[in-house]
């Protein structure tokens, strides 16, 4: 008989999960387990960031990473649902512009409903403005006595996240970038324990062959990005520079997205590139969401992404 506990089996299969699918980083950002965390959880969450310096111009294609990874945490663990808190109110106090903040959060929230509900992910999608009062987040950040509010804000956020049930967090790892989601949940941790599991995705693409690695859910320049939730021909884009290794890269991921896709819905994404056209239509609203993948490639693309 095994001697086995819940949270040791819950554990080896975050685990496992993330040492064996291609959408999870290696190496050195394997999971993060608190057994703890496994115990009390009851859904699992990552955060969309809306604003670096400026406000992001558009979600890319990328943040797709992070959606299809957490429902497959969500399913490997058996939990009922997922969040996805769009972090509104860590860019407003940030100094970004509020009207600016609200675009840019609109610009996230509205792709990510309307896929999720596509895909028929069990997923709660909201502002991190409406996670608790400001009152109340405002005490907890002063309590923490951390002179850069932005960073209080993180961690008071994953804080409220575990004593509202979601426990376990997805997050991205990008070793060329400084302030990936592992900076700041080493910092959470060192101030209030091993109380969270975390695990880590890969990061996003460009078409950029000067900066090709990016966050997954921001965006600056708009040419460089697949976005969702716009009427753009992201094949062509895609194959605007068929042969720059920034292009063959994300296609690649396109790739991984697709499979990963097929994993969890059981429907043929078609060719990667239909598969990648497929998602930007539906993040479009309504009037495209019924459609599937073709099969067919596109027009001046190749029938599969080399590698």
């Amino acid at each position: 008989m095994s001697s086995y506990t819940g949270t040791e089996i819950m554990g080896e299969r975050l685990a496992s999960l993330a040492n064996r699918q291609e959408l999870f980083a290696r190496r050195q950002y394997e999971p993060v387990i608190s057994p703890e965390a496994l115990e009390s959880t009851t859904s699992v969450w990552f955060g969309v960031g809306v604003a670096a310096d400026d406000a992001s111009c558009g979600l890319p294609v990328d943040v797709l990473i992070l959606v299809l990874a957490q429902e497959m945490v969500r399913r490997q663990l058996g939990l009922a649902k997922s969040s996805i808190l769009i972090a509104d109110s860590n860019a407003c106090n940030a100094g970004v512009p509020r009207l600016d903040v609200h675009r840019a959060a609109s610009l996230a929230q509205a792709p990510l409903e309307a896929l999720v509900d596509r895909f028929g992910f069990p997923v709660d999608i909201r502002r991190s403005s409406q996670l608790a009062p400001a009152s109340e987040v405002e005490r907890k950040q002063e309590a923490l006595e951390i002179e850069n509010g932005y960073v209080a804000q993180q961690l008071v956020q994953t804080e409220i996240m575990r004593t509202r049930g979601a426990a376990v967090k997805v997050g991205w790892a990008l070793s060329a970038c400084t302030y990936d989601e592992t900076y700041f949940d080493r910092l959470y941790r060192n101030r209030f324990g091993d109380q969270v599991t975390f695990a880590y995705t890969i990061g996003g693409r460009t078409l950029n062959p000067q900066r090709p690695r990016a966050c997954p859910y921001l965006c600056r320049e708009p040419q460089d990005r697949l976005l969702l939730g716009t009427k753009e021909n992201a094949v062509r884009k895609l194959y605007s520079d068929a042969a720059s290794p920034a292009a063959r890269g994300y296609r690649r991921l396109i790739g991984k997205l697709a499979r990963a896709y097929h994993h969890l819905t059981g429907d043929d994404p078609g060719t990667p590139e239909s598969f990648l056209q497929f998602v930007v239509d539906v993040s479009t609203g309504p009037a495209t969401a019924g459609k599937r993948p073709a099969r067919e490639s596109r027009a001046g693309a190749p029938s599969s992404f080399a590698p």
